[in-house]
Order: C-alpha cells, then sequence, then structure tokens
C-alpha cells in the first residue's frame, strides 16, 4: 500500500488512476509515485500486503543507459526494502486479492514475499510488454500500456473467487459466515490470496493502524485502541514483526506524512 510505506514520505506525489470499467473486476487501481529527493538513494520500507501488484520502474543507470524493468510483486507477509536509488518513474497496478491466480495461472503463495520479472513469468508476452514500455517516461503512457496487458491477459476471466477478505475479526468467524471449516479457508486463502487467514487479519489491522496513525493526532495507546489491538504492548509486538521496528522508529521514517492527492482518471 503505497501510501501507507516509509510511514507515509511519499503520499503527497502518490497519483492514483481508475481502472476502465473491463479492468475494474481485477485491479483496484493504477499508481505513479515520485519519492522526495531526500529518499532516494536510499532504503525505502515497504509495508505488508494482501494485494498483489504489477509494478514498473525506470532508473539511471549512468549518464546515458536507462533501464526499465516489470515486474509482479506477490502478497507480503512481512516488510521489505527496496532501494529508491536513481529512480526516475515508478508505476503499477494494485491489483485485486484472487487475481493473481487468474493472471498467472499459477497459485498465490508461489509469488508470497517474492517478485518475478514479466518476461519469467509470461515469456514472449511478457518480452513484447518490456519492449513497449522501454524508454517511456510518461506515467500515464506507461499505466496504460501496463492496462491493456492486463486486459488481454484477463480476457478470459469474468470473475474473481468469493474470498472473506472482510467477514469477522477472528479466523472462525471468517469461515463460519462462508460456511466452511477453517482447513478449507486456509487452503483457499492460500491458493489464491497467498497468506494464512491469520496472517490476512494481522495485515488488515496493520494497515488500519497506520492509516489512524498518520492521519489522526493521537497518542500510540489511542491509536492501539481504535487499530483493534488488545493493548498498546500488543502493538508494539505487532509493529517489531511486521515493520521489523517499534511505532515511534517507524513514525521517524516519514517527516511529513501528509495527506494524498488524488488524480482521478480513467484507463481505457
Amino acid at each position: 500500500m503505497i501510501l501507507l510505506d516509509q510511514a507515509g514520505a511519499g503520499a503527497s506525489r502518490s497519483e492514483f488512476f481508475l481502472p476502465s470499467r473491463g479492468q475494474e473486476v481485477f485491479v483496484e487501481h493504477f499508481w505513479a509515485q515520485q519519492a522526495s529527493s531526500s529518499a532516494l538513494g536510499r532504503s525505502w520500507r515497504i509495508v505488508p500486503d494482501a494485494n498483489p501488484h504489477v509494478i514498473f520502474v525506470l532508473s539511471r543507470e549512468n549518464s546515458r543507459r536507462v533501464r526499465a524493468r516489470c515486474t509482479i510483486v506477490g502478497p507480503r507477509s512481512r516488510f521489505a526494502d527496496v532501494s529508491m536509488a536513481n529512480r526516475i518513474l515508478t508505476c503499477g497496478a494494485r491489483l485485486r486479492p484472487g487475481a493473481l491466480p487468474l493472471l498467472t495461472r499459477l497459485p498465490a503463495s508461489d509469488f508470497t514475499d517474492r517478485s518475478a520479472p514479466l518476461e519469467d513469468v509470461f515469456g514472449a508476452r511478457g518480452r513484447l510488454l518490456m519492449e513497449q514500455l522501454a524508454g517511456i517516461k510518461s506515467p500515464i503512457r506507461a499505466i496504460t500500456i501496463i492496462g491493456d496487458f492486463l486486459s488481454r491477459e484477463f480476457a478470459c476471466q469474468s470473475y474473481l473467487p468469493q474470498l472473506p477478505l472482510t467477514q469477522g475479526n477472528r479466523v472462525d468467524e471468517m469461515a463460519a459466515q462462508l460456511g466452511m471449516p477453517t482447513r478449507t479457508l486456509h487452503s483457499r486463502l492460500m491458493q489464491h490470496v497467498g497468506l494464512s487467514p491469520k496472517h490476512l487479519l494481522r495485515v488488515a489491522r496493520l494497515h488500519r493502524t497506520l492509516a489512524i496513525a498518520q492521519n489522526r493526532p493521537l497518542s500510540w495507546a489511542q491509536v492501539a485502541a481504535l487499530g483493534g489491538f488488545a493493548d498498546q504492548a500488543h502493538m508494539i509486538r505487532e509493529f517489531r514483526d511486521l515493520l521489523g521496528e517499534s511505532p515511534t522508529t517507524w513514525n521517524r521514517r516519514s517527516s511529513s506524512a501528509d495527506l494524498f492527492k488524488t488524480t482521478t482518471l480513467t484507463v481505457n
């Protein structure tokens, strides 16, 4: 979730683009982000996320050569650190949970906590996409090319599997509302999302808590309560496990976690 990454440091430089009607079943939104100049050249911490992404990065290798790469990024169970050095453009598509197996014909768990070049996943079709993206510096143009690629790949699909992503606060509640055993729920989520039911709930609670902390002037104890933690100590343990550091240390990653600006455009 790019608005939460690096404690919201890049939020004010994020733009969002709505998918077309045919794409919205599988794509939550397209996005483009420019890191602040102070962040370039240093590590940028990405939050855990149940949503997979297709991400395009254009970076400068030297004064004459520019490198383009496009990857499928699977769901993340914990934080990841990426380098922002020499970035020219970063943009991509945030896919809906459950879309990854339909796109790749592989279980979502094959991509958990890893990324793969599109050429490795799609072969000749991925290489053709990279040829189209080579040298593209316009985020809207890059997003349009990626959107067209996704439309072709999803052309034979019409729906996502039913997934209990927002049902209940406990694993047994999620299973009961779908009328299935917890073991079946676990297998279905690992296949389609790539995270276990318990971990999915933990990531959702973390996202909720980070958004509250960014946008409301509250104490950490108040943030913990609103986020759904048992107490502040519980929240600190989850931050250390999922983000690798305490809430206070995490918050220092951004000197100004201001609200994002949204550009509401539709990708045709």
